[in-house]
């Protein structure tokens, strides 16, 4: 396994997908896992993976070089054609540890994390075979961007406004050009390994590659018995939202929500609370003076936090793969509500194991049937558990990885 960021602790979406990714290369044979260690985040931490059904994990993070100034980023995204986010790490630390070594050993197979490991380490493993996760579509996720219009935050002048409306456009220029970089480079990486990795049958057709198979997300089973749904946790009924807010489709989503949802469903109840959990909260710091609203940040682990939800909000607009936010919310049996974008590529079905809304009333009107209506929260969180344990059990995506692994190698 390659990576951008060092995979342990898995307090993310993206570094818990790698954590069982590992656990499920580990049943088929030795993993070796090498990762950039960027500063600034969390120190690396023990990889944990014991059992019987795993061989041995060796794991080293390199430290990441400092960032590049602007110009210089600028002067290679003109010249590369490639994507901005590929440019972002610098890989020759890593490069320089894999080239260096003295006996570079040849693998059997590389599990590169993104396609920007496989730009940036692609010459220098020693690999027979090839796998490269598209846990993204990065092409659809910027076609869908570029359709979300600005944000202004409440109060904003014309000056304000303006500086924002240029940063909006700018900003969506390079995501014109970079759409067409990502179709490109990924339909590259398709014909150069031996199979791409996409979360869910959609994202295999909207892939263009022929060896794409499906490696889905997926949530641990919870530990302890989980109450019933029939009533609700406390004497304020608690909305939950869970996702880092320095990534801007959790970004956009929350003001969303805040801005026009939140208002129609505290005047039908007024008990009712949202709680905002991940990092970059800073970044909102005008939602969290909104009456009712929690912003929580970023916290050692969410399960505190699941088990006091009584509803699972997934307002998110903008995106592609699958939301492990939603699988998690499954695997707890919290009711949820999102939108279409929000569940895409899960198997989940309006009015069976979830609310589907897309408009901010319907949305309003589904958060405000699941707060007041304990039936209803009941059935949705039995089948949305159902689904969880006969498709997004990790323990079963992890059999899945090793037997992609034993079939290709």
């Amino acid at each position: 396994m390659v990576a951008e960021q060092y995979p342990w602790p898995a307090v993310d979406g993206y570094r818990r997908r790698m954590d069982h990714v590992i656990r499920g290369l580990a049943r088929a044979g030795q993993v070796d896992v090498m990762a950039l260690h960027r500063l600034g985040t969390a120190e690396p931490a023990d990889h944990g993976i014991t059992g019987e059904d795993y061989h041995e994990v060796r794991a080293v993070a390199v430290p990441a070089a400092a960032d590049r100034g602007l110009r210089d980023w600028l002067g290679r995204w003109i010249r590369s054609g490639l994507p901005r986010r590929t440019l972002g790490p610098d890989w020759s630390p890593l490069r320089t540890r894999l080239v260096g070594a003295p006996s570079s050993p040849r693998y059997d197979l590389v599990w590169f994390s993104h396609v920007d490991s496989w730009v940036g380490l692609r010459d220098v493993v020693n690999a027979s075979h090839q796998i490269v996760d598209f846990d993204n579509l990065e092409d659809i996720a910027l076609k869908l961007r570029r359709r979300v219009p600005p944000r202004f935050p409440p109060g904003a002048g014309v000056p304000q406004r303006l500086k924002i409306a240029i940063r909006w456009a700018v900003s969506r220029g390079f995501d014109a050009v970079d759409q067409r970089r990502w179709t490109r480079i990924q339909c590259d990486c398709g014909q150069a390994v031996d199979r791409v990795v996409v979360c869910s049958e959609l994202d295999v057709s909207r892939s263009g590659c022929n060896n794409a198979v499906v490696i889905g997300n997926g949530a641990d089973r919870p530990i302890g018995a989980i109450p019933d749904r029939m009533d609700l946790r406390s004497e304020s009924p608690t909305m939950l939202f869970i996702g880092a807010l320095d990534y801007e489709p959790n970004t956009e989503a929350v003001e969303w929500f805040v801005r026009e949802v939140f208002p129609s469903v505290r005047n039908a109840v007024p008990a009712a609370r949202a709680r905002i959990v991940g990092r970059g909260s800073e970044l909102l710091g005008w939602v969290d003076s909104v009456d009712g609203v929690d912003m929580v940040g970023s916290v050692p682990a969410v399960e505190p936090e699941l088990l006091r939800a009584d509803v699972s909000i997934v307002p998110i607009m903008v995106g592609a793969g699958t939301r492990l936010k939603v699988v998690e919310a499954l695997a707890n049996r919290i009711p949820i509500v999102t939108t279409t974008v929000g569940c895409e590529g899960i198997d989940l079905f309006n009015e069976v194991h979830g609310l589907i809304a897309d408009d901010a009333a319907a949305f309003a009107a589904a958060c405000t049937r699941l707060l007041t209506n304990g039936d209803l929260r009941q059935r949705l969180a039995d089948n949305g558990a159902e689904l969880f344990e006969s498709t997004y059990d990790w323990e079963l995506i992890e059999r899945r990885i090793a037997d992609l692994v034993i079939a290709t190698i």
